[in-house]
């Protein structure tokens, strides 16, 4: 039987401040970092009725657009803004099983280094 929803909300903020700690740890200080302007769970909630979940980031110049399905195994889909070739590499946690949230970051690198290398703020996933 779950508890109340202030205990949920309780749990929910300690798992958050404890991926907030994680991330600031992986924090690499020569990139640049997207900030996360929109999650469809918090800014729009139930209204994905494609159980897809959509986020942004944005900053520095550019935004990257993340549509992600599944559960157990995830697909994600990514859109880069400005659109021209970008080499994307998503880093994340060992988990544990499937159903474990995942923290994942993207970096992005434009071929030739002609921009500089970016990385999205951590996320759970």
């Amino acid at each position: 039987m779950a508890g109340p929803p202030e205990q949920a909300a309780s749990e929910q903020l300690e798992l958050l401040r404890s991926v907030g700690y994680a991330a600031f740890g992986r924090h690499e200080r020569d990139l640049d970092v997207l900030d996360l302007v929109f999650d469809s769970l918090v800014d729009s909630p139930g209204s994905s009725g494609d159980e897809v979940r959509r986020l942004r980031f944005a900053g520095h110049g550019h935004s990257l657009d993340v549509a992600v399905r599944g559960q157990a195994h995830l697909t994600v889909e990514l859109r880069v803004s400005p659109a021209g070739p970008v080499l994307v590499e998503a880093r994340g946690t060992d988990v544990d099983g499937p159903l474990a949230p995942r923290l994942v970051s993207f970096l992005l690198r434009w071929p030739g280094g002609a921009q500089r290398p970016v990385r999205t703020a951590w996320i759970l996933l």
